[in-house]
Parts: structure tokens; sequence; C-alpha cells
């Protein structure tokens, strides 16, 4: 009998995906113990770690089946259990009232970096003229997030919590980031949904991580853009890019991400993917090989996106024209 590697994964999966629930139900393994589901994340992390360091070695399925059975005893055990122990979907989604915080603000006196790590809430980035940035919001305890500046470097930080997410409950923030000078921005999201419209910034570099939540990054009307970089864990993510030259790089770890382009924008995709999707042929895109996609016409001399995508466990989708949502 001949195994199918590509199909090897998703085999595992759902084998392990109905066997839990099934063992729960003859009594065969405790409710109690599969409930700790959660606690198993950090085996994905092996997995893919695994997955890079044995690519095109003859035991390069070995990461992806880790990571494969890892997912399906979460999801099993998320069948069987609930999700009532992960503190980012109770606490974290909470809709009472927070109290609001001391508004904190500064000025970048030329080119910088800006870096934003949010726990459990919601949180809305926009534009502002000048050089000025600000930080608006609410909190569960009324606590002020932590300000770090160094140098031209500033960062924006929630309060230490006591949970998987390190929060200490939801929190609105409310950043604004200035238009006037040349930025890098790295953005985290742990456990919330965030709304990032970027237009008329002029941007360096940007980098997104999200873990577990959701997210819409809008920076189509940015005024310049350099190289993007996403990393999505467990969340769903729409990431909107303007036209031009640049380099995107697109993390998908059991989730949904979505790059919105405009039409007509010249492009070559590569792809690594294991129990991923993708809707490169349907999106008009030319296959190349097995890695490889490009856009009607493509000409490797004249100006494109590069966009490298990398799915384990997860669903990218690729759309042109219109915007961009989650």
């Amino acid at each position: 009998m001949r195994i199918d590697r590509r199909l090897l994964g998703w085999g595992l999966f759902f084998i392990v995906l109905g066997s839990v629930p099934l063992a729960v139900q003859a009594g065969l393994i405790d409710q109690d113990v599969v409930a700790r589901w959660p606690s198993l994340w950090p085996f994905l992390l092996v997995g893919w770690g695994l997955g890079l360091l044995l690519r095109r070695t003859p035991v390069e399925w070995l990461g992806g089946g880790i990571a494969a059975v890892t997912l399906g005893l979460m999801a099993g055990g998320a069948l069987a259990a609930g999700f009532g122990n992960v503190p980012g979907m109770t606490a974290c989604n909470t809709n009472s009232p927070g109290t609001a915080f001391a508004t904190q603000s500064g000025t970048f006196a030329g080119s910088g970096q800006l870096n934003v790590e949010f726990n459990c809430g919601s949180l809305t980035v926009g534009t502002v003229d000048g050089s000025g940035w600000s930080l608006e919001g609410t909190e569960r305890n009324g606590r002020t997030p932590a300000v770090t500046t160094s140098g031209s470097t500033v960062k924006l930080e929630s309060p230490p919590g006591d949970n998987i997410f390190n929060s200490s409950g939801s929190a609105n923030w409310n950043v604004s980031v200035p238009k006037a000078p040349s930025l890098g921005l790295g953005v985290t999201l742990n456990a919330g949904e965030g709304s990032l419209d970027l237009a008329g910034a002029n941007l360096a570099s940007t980098s997104m991580t999200l873990n577990a939540g959701t997210i819409v990054l809008d920076l189509g009307a940015s005024q310049s853009l350099g190289d993007v970089n996403a990393t999505v864990n467990a969340g769903k993510a729409s990431v909107g890019l303007p036209g031009g030259s640049r380099t995107a790089n697109v993390s998908l770890n059991a989730g949904d991400v979505s790059v919105c382009v405009p039409t007509g924008t010249a492009m070559r995709v590569t792809w690594n993917g294991a129990l991923g999707s993708n809707n490169l042929d349907a999106a008009g895109l030319t296959k190349l090989d097995d890695h490889t996609w490009v856009s009607p016409g493509f000409d490797t001399n004249q100006p494109h996106l590069e966009l490298h995508v990398s799915a384990n466990a997860g669903s990218f989708h690729l759309l042109f024209g219109g915007g961009c949502n989650a």
C-alpha cells in the first residue's frame, strides 16, 4: 500500500478528531483530562519547527504529522469538553464596560519604530496628521498600559495578567499613528479583535502577529509601504495591500487569511502548505510548479509583489479588487 504524503496530515487529523470524543463517551478517557486540551499548543510549535528543519528530507512529513495529531487532539478535546478552559474565550469576550485609563502620548522626532502588544479585547489603530502618537481607551480595572521608550522606539503594552494570554481582562484601545515620520510598525494581538486602518501612513516596514482572534489590517491607502510580515495562529485575518514593488510574508497556523490587492497587481506567489488550502488557481494566477504562481503577463524585471505564504492547517485566499474584511 502506498501512502499519499500530501493527505497524511489530513488523515491523522480526522482520525484523532473523531477518536477523542468517542473515547470520552466510552469512558476510556476522563473528561477532566480532555478538558486540558488548550495546554497542548506548544506541541504545534514543535511540529512546525520540525517541519522547517526536516524540509526536503525523507522524513519531512514528521513535523506535519505531529502538528496534525496535536490539532486533532485539541479539536477533539474542544468537541468533547467545550471551550470553557480558554480564558480568551471567556473574559476576553466580555461586553462589560471598563474604566478609562490616562491617555498616553508622545512625539517622534524623526523616523522610528512603534510596537503595540495588546492582550484581550478590542484594538483600533488609525492615523493622524503630524508626528505625534497617542493611546486612549478603557481597561477592566482602569490600569494604564505600559509605555516604554528607547531611543526612537516606542512600545505600548497591556498590563500583565494571570492567564495564558497574560491579560487581566477585556480592554479597548484606540491607538493613533502619526503620518509625518517614516515608521516601522509592529502589532501583536492576543485573544481579541483588531481593526487597523493605516491610510496616509509612511511605513518603512509592517509586522503583524495574531494569536487567537480576528484582525483587519488595511494598508491599501498608506502613503508609502515597505515589506510586510503577517503571522496568524488560530485566528482569522484580512490584509489589504496596495500595488507596487515589495515583499509580503504570510505565515498561517490553524486559521484563515485573506490578502486583498488592487485589480491588475503584478505578483509572484510562492506557497508552502501542510494541511493548508488556497484559491490561487481560482484567483486567475498561472501555476508554474507545485510552489509558484504568477499573475497574467508577469515579468520578473518589472515592479511586482513577491508574496510568500506558508500555511499549516489553514485556508488562504487571494482577492483582487474591493475591500478586505475579516
